[in-house]
C-alpha cells in the first residue's frame, strides 16, 4: 500500500489513519465539516471526536489547511487578473498612442 503524506501538520495520529481522516472529511466537504464542527463546539466541546472517530484538534487543522489553501487561491487569481488588466491597459494606451 501507497504511504501518503498528509498536506498539513498531523499531531493526532500515524499517517495511515490519518489519511483515512482526511479522506473521509473530503468527502464529506468543507461546508458540511465546518457545520459538524461548529455543532460540536457548541453543544458538546468536551466529546473528543467531531465526526465519527476524527478528533477534534484534527478537524481545526483539517479546516485552517482548507482555508489557507483557498486564501492562496484567491490571491493567485487576483495577481493574475491584475497583471492581465495592467497588459490590456499597457496594449490600449500604446495603441491610442501610436494613432
Amino acid at each position: 500500500m501507497k504511504s501518503h503524506r498528509l498536506p498539513f501538520e498531523n499531531r493526532w495520529t500515524n499517517g495511515a489513519h490519518a489519511w483515512e481522516w482526511n479522506c473521509e472529511l473530503d468527502r464529506l466537504g468543507v461546508p458540511n465539516v465546518r457545520a459538524m464542527f461548529a455543532d460540536h463546539e457548541t453543544h458538546d466541546p468536551e466529546r473528543p471526536a467531531v465526526v465519527f472517530d476524527i478528533p477534534a484538534g484534527f478537524v481545526r487543522d483539517w479546516l485552517a489547511y482548507r482555508d489557507r489553501r483557498v486564501a492562496r487561491q484567491q490571491l493567485l487569481w487576483r495577481a493574475t487578473v491584475i497583471a492581465l488588466s495592467f497588459v490590456a491597459a499597457t496594449a490600449a494606451v500604446l495603441g491610442v498612442l501610436r494613432a
